[in-house]
């Protein structure tokens, strides 16, 4: 009969890890273990599926038929989808029309503030005569910006 420590390599040993097979019993066991597990998990939800079921049908169950809201109209949970009758193109040339026109023409945006929108032409106009600000002295050009297109308000007590 083989000593273990000599069914082991001596290359095996130096590297430190397990050359030999699996003790074959120790698996067998295990895969035994998890077959019976299972097989009992199986049959513990079967019993209570039962017992619920018997205990249900025992029970006076009523169907709830129409829920009803407190001003007794029926209550839905979900309301239906909005579907749209056609294929959505009215809508669509409706809201590009609507753009538009807010584009293309002067108003007020916060009339308590004082600003108002103008027209994308009379603005690109604008810009072109007067030219972007330029950043100097490390300031960002967004705070120039602001600064230069805000006129000064008054402060408020």
């Amino acid at each position: 009969m083989q000593n273990k420590t000599t069914a082991i390599s001596p290359e095996a040993l130096a590297r430190q890890h397990e050359a030999r097979e699996p003790h074959l019993p120790n698996v067998l066991i295990v895969a035994a273990g998890v077959t019976v597990m299972l097989l009992f998990c199986l049959a513990c939800s079967g019993i209570l599926l039962a017992h619920f079921m018997e205990v249900r049908a025992t029970q006076n169950v009523q169907p709830l038929g129409i829920v009803a809201a407190p001003n007794l109209q029926p209550l839905t949970r979900f309301p239906s989808p909005n579907l749209q009758i056609d294929d959505g193109r009215a809508q669509v040339v409706n809201l590009l029309a609507r753009q538009t026109e807010k584009l293309n023409s002067y108003g007020w945006v916060d009339r308590s503030n004082g600003i108002v929108r103008i027209p994308i032409d009379r603005a690109m106009d604008l810009l072109a005569q007067r030219g972007l600000p330029a950043r100097t002295n490390g300031a960002s050009q967004t705070d120039e910006c602001a600064l230069q297109l805000l006129p000064a308000r008054p402060e408020q007590p």
